[in-house]
């Protein structure tokens, strides 16, 4: 008898074959597998006839993909392997409290789907925060996984505001604080309190910050005239326990009286009395009008006040004066000049000259006399005290003769062009002083003195090219025939004592151009200058120190002979004479000192 059996499992389905009695049966196990993690997920087992072939359709897991159904023969007991895809992946979402790590809320279960992204958001725990808002995400899921959401621990922060006069409460607030925050507490402010200072409150439990106010009182000022006029109101706070200076508060027409220090321990009125007075406008000024200063007095009424003169430097202070009624007092400052002379004195005595130098320095100290302000009463000081005199010798110096200057732009200071020292046809001009670039110079004729730039001063004070000063000199007119159609000798000049040095001599020869004679700039007048003197014996000959060209308006020509000074004394007893060129090559020998001349130098 042959009977087709189904045998069934509670794993699965298995179809068999027939049946045939005193068979062979072997069991075979169905063990399904996690594909990813190879982790046994579950195990069938089913019996089966020996060489007889089945087909087994798998069981369903929940979130993993079912095989296929497979046919398989039975040899003998075997396991069978399914590898089984997972369809979706639990995520455990913890929720911890981040300073200790323990659970504050139990785990959620979650499914993500293998292969997705999934999201996860923080709930709201109380008495908690959460450290981050984000949501949280899983990337293309692929195993169980785990989400932590940290939280901290909030606790109540009090603020408690207590009055410290009266030991009681002036209000409280709270706020939620997290488990180790520093938190600034500012304190409330309350009307009539000082507002204490802020505090730093580390927060690691339930606390209490607790401000302590100080009382504030009121005290109100009353203003009252003497005359009974209710003149104003102020208001001002003091601390518990502290003083205040009370300090009145100006009124016009009143006396301010004086401050006061009050203690107040309670809302207090302070009443202050007013004298009626009356007010004095002090105006400090100089001659000129310049105010350096003004200010204001009060005087109480039938008393009269001593007006004080401030000090101001450079002024002297006038008397004080007395005013018993409202109106103006004008202090007059005058410049003080009790040391006015003393820089120009010293420089006065500090020369042998004494009265060219008080010549020399009258616009300077005119400066500093007829200032009308202190600045430039001081500045002319300081120049003054900036000056300095070079005495140019005893009897000074021959700077300009008259017949071979031009006018001269000059000033009665130096760096000035304000005069013009004017050409007379037998002018000289003396430098007495030197200062800095500038000479003093004066017209011996007119007597005006000017400051003159040294570098204009090169005409007949030239020697090598230096100015130089001589002790003494005699001078002699020619008046004689000329003895030429271009003109005649004008004069001489003997000078001894060149430069200090008694030894040295200068013979100055002075040449008058006929104002008929023309004038070519292609020659030289007096070239080649030669001077002679007969010694009883050889010719004692000196060359000139320079030339003369011609000049279209030039009319007298100068030759300078140096030489010692026993030579020049020659010219007092002995014949002497010069040559010189007379256009470019001719030679004209003119008497320097024969006969009368001679007499003449001698007699000098």
């Amino acid at each position: 008898m042959v009977m087709t059996l189904l045998a069934a499992t509670s794993f699965g389905l298995v179809t068999v074959g027939q049946a045939h009695a005193a068979t062979t049966s072997y069991t075979t196990t169905f063990k399904y597998v996690d594909a990813t993690t190879n982790k046994t997920l579950k195990t069938v087992k089913t019996t089966g006839t020996k060489n007889k072939t089945y087909t087994y359709k798998p069981v369903a897991i929940k979130y993993y993909a079912t095989p296929a159904k497979l046919s398989y023969k039975v040899t003998k007991a075997s396991t069978i392997t399914l590898k089984v895809r997972a369809t979706s992946r639990k995520v455990t979402v913890k929720y911890v409290d981040r300073y200790n790590n323990a659970t504050i809320k139990p785990a959620k279960i979650e499914m993500a789907p293998v292969g997705k992204t999934e999201s996860f958001t923080p709930v709201s725990i109380s008495g908690y925060q959460v450290t981050s808002t984000a949501t949280k995400k899983l990337a293309n899921v692929k195993l169980d996984s785990t989400v932590t959401f940290t939280y901290d621990k909030l606790f109540k922060l009090t603020q408690n505001m207590v009055a410290i006069d009266t030991k009681k409460s002036l209000g409280t607030s709270s706020q939620m604080v997290r488990r180790g925050q520093t938190v600034t507490v500012t304190p409330t402010p309350v009307a009539n309190y000082v507002t204490p200072a802020i505090q730093k409150v580390q927060v690691n439990k339930d606390t209490t910050a607790t401000f302590n106010y100080q009382r504030l009182y009121n005290v109100t000022v009353n203003a009252v005239g003497s005359d009974g006029a209710k003149l104003g109101t102020t208001n001002q706070t003091v601390q518990q326990g502290k003083s205040v200076t009370v300090t009145p508060k100006a009124y016009p027409g009143y006396a301010t009286p004086v401050s006061q220090k009050v203690t107040p321990t309670k809302d207090m009125t302070v009443t202050v009395t007013y004298p009626k007075f009356y007010t004095v406008n002090v105006v400090e000024k100089t001659a000129d009008g310049t105010v350096l200063a003004t200010r204001s007095m009060q005087g109480q009424a039938g008393q009269s006040v001593t007006v004080m003169p401030g000090s101001h430097a450079g002024f002297v202070t006038p008397d004080a004066q007395t005013m018993s009624k409202a109106g103006t007092v004008a202090l007059l400052y005058q410049i003080d000049r009790s040391h006015q002379d003393d820089a120009y004195n010293k420089l006065i005595a500090s020369v042998d000259n004494q009265n060219q130098a008080k010549m020399a320095l009258a616009a300077y100290k005119a400066d500093y006399t007829q200032a009308k302000t202190l600045a430039a009463y001081q500045v002319a000081q300081q120049v003054m005290s900036n000056i300095s005199l070079t005495s140019l010798g005893n009897q000074a110096m021959r700077v300009v003769d008259s017949y071979d200057s031009d006018d001269i732009s000059a000033g009665t200071k130096q760096g000035a062009t304000d005069v013009t020292m004017t050409e007379g046809a037998t002018d000289s001009y003396i430098a007495y002083y030197a200062s800095g670039d500038y000479d003093w110079v004066v017209n011996q004729t007119t007597k005006q003195g000017a400051w003159v730039k040294s570098d204009l001063l090169t005409t007949d004070d030239v020697r090598n090219g230096e100015k130089y000063t001589y002790e003494s000199s005699v001078h002699v007119d020619q008046q004689g025939t000329p003895l030429s159609n271009l003109g005649h000798l004008a004069s001489y000049d003997v000078q001894y004592g060149i430069n200090g040095d008694p030894d040295e001599a200068i013979v100055k020869v002075v040449f008058a151009r006929n104002a008929t004679t023309q004038s070519d700039s292609s020659k030289v007048i007096m070239q080649d200058g030669e001077f002679y003197i007969n010694n009883n014996g050889p010719l004692i000959g000196l060359e000139a120190d320079s030339d003369e060209k011609w000049t279209a308006d030039k009319a007298f020509y100068t030759l300078t002979f140096t030489m010692d000074a026993e030579s020049a004394r020659l010219l007092e007893t002995h014949t002497s004479f010069i040559t010189y060129g007379i256009g470019t090559d001719a030679t004209s020998f003119f008497d320097l000192t024969s006969g009368d001349a001679a007499n003449k130098i001698a007699a000098a």
